[in-house]
């Protein structure tokens, strides 16, 4: 499947579009956010102090890979075997 990106100006064009969509012919995807609007919304999801400092970061950074670790290592491997008798 091939995902192209069109940009239309035209009403009589986008009725169409969606006609077509309607059929089943084509899938529109949802529009994606720009890297701009995901960083606006990271950014307003972070704490607004600047009295943090780079040592805490590097803490809660080593506390969060400490955390994936231990998950990893919690994990079951599955192993499957074939008995050819």
């Amino acid at each position: 499947m091939e995902n192209l990106i069109i940009q239309i100006k035209r009403a009589k064009v986008r009725k169409l579009i969606d006609s077509l969509a309607d059929w089943g012919l084509i899938t529109l995807l949802p529009n994606r956010p720009t890297w701009s609007e995901r960083w606006k919304t990271l950014s307003a999801s972070l704490p607004q102090s600047s009295e943090i400092s780079e040592e805490e970061i590097l803490n809660e950074i080593a506390e969060v890979r400490k955390k994936r670790l231990n998950a990893e290592k919690n994990k079951t491997d599955v192993v499957f075997q074939y008995n050819n008798s």
